[in-house]
C-alpha cells in the first residue's frame, strides 16, 4: 500500500522534503565552514585529478560533444552542458584518491555532489550561500542512503560512490533549483535507477580507470534527474525503501529506518572525512600507525625484517597484493601503502603515481608485509577502517599497534590548516602563488559570493590543468 496516498509521508518522501527546504539560514556557523572546507579540498583534489589521463578521456568526449554553453569544465577553459560539466568533473575530484569520504557511508560524497551542484550553479548564476546550503542537502542524503545498505553493498559487488552518489547529487541540484517537494521526491526516484557501479575493477590492476568515472556519472545522473523531475517526470515515492526500492536491493541487510533517523538534528557533513593520503581510504590507519610507531621506536625502513597487517574482511579480499601494476592497483595495496609509509613520504601523491609503483626498493618492503583477519579491527567494520601492525626488526624487537582511526577521521579530523597545506600542494605545480591564493580565498568567502561562474574563472587559472 502506498502510505503516501493516505497522507503518511514515506521515508523518500521526508527525506526528499528535507533537501528541498533547507535554505543557507538554516545551516549553523560550523557547517557552513565545513561546507567551505569540503569545497576547498574539492577544488584542489579536482584540479589535480584533471591532470589523470582518465579525467583527460573523460573530459576530451565531453568538449567534443559540445553543446550548451552552462557550466565550465574545470581548468581547462570550456563550457559545455551542465550534465556533460558533472560528469567530467566529478571524475577529475575521484582521480587520484584524494577525495573526501564519508566512513558511514563508505562512499565519496564530495566527488558526486559538488560537481552537480557547481555546474547547476554556474548554469542558473546562482550565489555561492545556495551552493553551500546545496552542497549540505546533497551530502546528508548521499550518506542517509549509504547508511541503509552498508555494509553488504560492497561485498555484494557493487562500488557506494557509485551507487548513492546519484541520489546525493539529484539531492543537492533538487535543493539549489527549489524542486517543490513532489518534484524533490521524484528526483531522488529517478536518480535511484540511475544507480550504479561494481567493484570488479578491484580484482583487475589494469581495468581500474573505471573507478574514477564511478562518481561522474553520479553527479551527471543527479543533474539528469532533476532536470527531469522539474519537467514532470515522476519517480517512486518509496524509492529509497520500498519493497524493490535502494535499500532492499542492494543490500542483504538493509536499515531503511537510517534514512530519517534524527533528521535535522546533525549534519552528516560533521562526519565527512578528508584524505592527507592518495590511495583508498581502507589504507590510512595503518600508515598512521607506521609512522607513529617510526617515532616511537626510531627504526628505519631498512631495519624491518617483517610486518603483519592485521585488518577486516575487505583489506584480506582486496588490499592483499603486493605487486601493483597499475597506479589504482598502488593505490588498493595495503603491502605497497605499509611500504611507502616506511619511506616516510606517504603524504606526496606521486608516490602512488606512474613508475613509483615499479621501484624495485618499494616493491622489496612490500614483500615484507602479510595481511590477514584481526579480530578487533573486523569488529570495528564498517564504523572504522582500523589497522593492527605487528612490526618484527632485525634486532630481534617485535613490536605492535592497534589504530582504529586514520587521521582525518572521527576524533582525529583535520582543520582548515592542513587542509590548505594540502590545497597549495596538490595546485602549485600548475597555479603561481596569486592565482592560487585568489582561487582559495574565493572558497573561504564563498557564502559571500554573488555567481559562482566567478569559481570557474578563477580554476581556468590552473594553467596546464588539462
Amino acid at each position: 500500500m502506498d502510505v503516501a496516498g493516505l497522507g503518511e509521508k514515506t521515508p523518500t518522501q521526508e527525506l526528499a522534503l528535507w533537501a528541498v527546504q533547507l535554505r543557507p539560514a538554516d545551516l549553523p556557523f560550523d557547517v557552513i565552514e565545513l561546507a567551505k572546507d569540503c569545497l576547498l579540498d574539492h577544488v584542489a583534489v579536482s584540479l589535480h585529478g584533471m591532470r589523470q589521463p582518465w579525467s583527460g578521456f573523460v573530459a576530451n568526449q565531453v568538449e567534443v560533444e559540445a553543446g550548451a554553453a552552462h557550466a565550465s569544465v574545470y581548468g581547462r577553459g570550456v563550457r559545455v552542458p551542465a550534465r556533460a560539466a558533472s560528469l567530467a568533473n566529478g571524475t577529475a575530484a575521484h582521480a587520484f584518491e584524494l577525495d573526501d569520504w564519508h566512513g558511514a557511508s563508505l562512499a565519496h560524497l564530495g566527488a558526486c555532489v559538488i560537481p552537480a551542484v557547481l555546474a547547476v550553479a554556474e548554469r542558473h548564476h546562482l550565489s555561492g550561500a545556495r551552493v553551500l546550503a546545496a552542497i549540505v542537502a546533497g551530502f546528508e542524503v548521499m550518506a542517509r542512503c549509504g547508511m541503509s545498505v552498508v555494509p553488504s553493498v560492497i561485498s555484494r559487488g557493487f562500488h557506494p560512490t557509485g551507487t548513492h552518489g546519484p541520489m546525493g547529487a539529484a539531492a543537492g541540484v533538487a535543493n539549489l533549483l527549489k524542486l517543490t517537494p513532489e518534484q524533490a521526491t521524484s528526483a531522488i526516484g529517478i536518480a535511484v535507477s540511475c544507480a550504479a557501479g561494481l567493484m570488479e575493477f578491484s580484482r583487475d590492476a589494469q581495468g581500474m580507470m573505471v573507478k574514477r568515472f564511478h562518481a561522474g556519472r553520479a553527479a551527471e545522473a543527479g543533474v539528469l534527474a532533476a532536470d527531469l523531475a522539474l519537467r514532470g517526470m515522476t519517480g517512486p515515492k518509496s524509492a529509497l525503501e520500498g519493497r524493490f526500492g535502494y535499500s532492499h536491493v542492494f543490500s542483504e541487510a538493509p536499515k531503511p529506518e537510517l534514512l530519517t533517523r534524527a533528521l535535522g538534528q546533525d549534519f552528516e557533513i560533521r562526519h565527512n572525512n578528508i584524505k592527507l593520503y592518495a590511495c583508498c581510504g581502507a589504507m590510512h590507519a595503518a600508515i598512521d600507525a607506521v609512522d607513529e610507531m617510526m617515532a616511537e621506536h626510531r627504526f628505519a625502513q631498512d631495519d624491518v625484517a617483517s610486518i603483519v597487517f592485521g585488518g577486516n574482511q575487505v583489506h584480506v579480499s582486496r588490499h592483499s597484493g603486493a605487486s601493483p601494476d597499475s597506479v589504482m592497483a598502488a593505490q588498493y595495496s595495503m603491502p605497497y601503502a605499509i611500504a611507502v609509509a616506511l619511506t616516510g613520504r606517504a603524504l606526496d601523491p606521486r608516490m602512488f603515481d606512474e613508475g613509483a609503483y615499479s621501484d624495485p626498493a618499494l616493491l622489496r618492503l612490500a614483500g615484507l608485509v602479510r595481511v590477514e583477519l584481526h579480530p578487533e579491527v573486523e569488529k570495528a567494520y564498517p564504523d572504522s577502517l582500523g589497522a593492527h601492525l605487528r612490526i618484527t626488526l632485525k634486532d630481534g624487537r617485535a613490536l605492535q599497534k592497534l589504530r582504529l582511526q586514520a587521521r582525518g577521521t572521527g576524533d582525529d579530523m583535520i582543520g582548515r590548516a592542513e587542509i590548505l597545506k594540502k590545497s597549495v600542494s596538490l595546485c602549485s605545480p600548475f597555479m603561481d602563488k596569486v592565482a592560487m591564493d585568489r582561487l582559495f580565498e574565493c572558497v573561504l568567502s564563498f557564502e559571500r559570493l554573488d555567481d559562482v561562474a566567478h569559481l570557474a574563472r578563477l580554476m581556468d587559472c590552473a594553467t596546464g590543468a588539462a
